[in-house]
């Protein structure tokens, strides 16, 4: 989902322990800034969440309501981020 009022996307990512690499994406269906802050520890209510947050087992089951298609959940080979990147927005 595109945040309009930030101007970023939202999604998951999957990365390989082995590689680093980048392996999937997941884009969130909805975003509720309050929810993911204290879900992910964000202490500062005016933080719009642009950084990348590390996703713990014990996050499934609230990632799993703002997801579309989920993941394969493995965190023995896979580490998993809450992140955003900026949109280009045409005018």
């Amino acid at each position: 989902m595109i945040d309009e009022h930030f101007g970023v996307k939202r999604y998951l990512a999957e990365y390989s322990e082995e590689t680093e690499w980048l392996i999937a994406r997941y884009d969130l269906e909805t975003f509720e800034l309050p929810a993911f802050q204290k879900e992910f520890g964000e202490a500062n209510p005016k933080n719009p969440m642009f950084d990348c947050y590390a996703v713990a087992e014990t996050n499934i089951s609230f990632l799993e309501r703002y997801l579309g298609e989920k993941p394969k959940w493995n965190f023995n080979e896979r580490s998993y981020f809450v992140e955003a990147h900026s949109v280009y927005k045409a005018e």
